[in-house]
């Protein structure tokens, strides 16, 4: 009688595939763990769950960012095959991360960010819009903001 079970080899090559396949699935922020991580740019440690943000690399490896401010200069030096998904923390609600791409920014406003730049992070650009008249600033775009060399940003003074 042949033997219907799998040789030991083949079940742990199939197993293996699963696990690796399961890393490349959705690019996902992680919660920071304040006071504890440190910023993947400035090697500050992460201390105010209002700002910052994420880099979900296409490794899986996520790198977590105390201020907008670095995950800009980050993203500038890094070529964007290896930038993987960017998320930032909205503002309005600590600790909750949105797409870079479709956050609406808020550029030198009265709100200090922990590197000075005063860049601060909306679900969307309708949000930031309702909040610069009290916050003031500019109204901003994450392409913008990776675009504008003159503005000044983390190590980049």
């Amino acid at each position: 009688m042949r033997r219907l079970v799998p040789p030991r080899r083949t079940v742990l090559a199939a197993l293996s595939a699963l696990v690796l396949l399961a890393g490349c699935g959705a690019q996902e922020p992680r919660p920071i763990a304040l006071n504890e991580d440190q910023c993947g740019y400035c090697r500050m440690t992460i201390s105010d769950a209002r700002f910052g943000g994420e880099a979900v690399l296409p490794t899986g490896r996520v790198m977590a960012f105390d201020a907008i401010e670095c995950l800009i200069s980050w993203a500038r030096s890094t070529p964007a095959a290896d930038r993987g998904a960017l998320f930032v923390i909205d503002v309005q609600h600590p600790g909750n991360f949105v797409p870079a791409e479709t956050a609406g920014f808020l550029l030198g406003g009265t709100m200090r960010t922990p590197m000075g730049g005063s860049i601060i992070a909306f679900a969307d650009a309708a949000r930031a819009e309702e909040q610069r008249t009290m916050l003031g600033g500019q109204l901003r775009s994450w392409a913008q903001l990776l675009a504008d060399s003159t503005t000044a940003v983390a190590g980049e003074h």
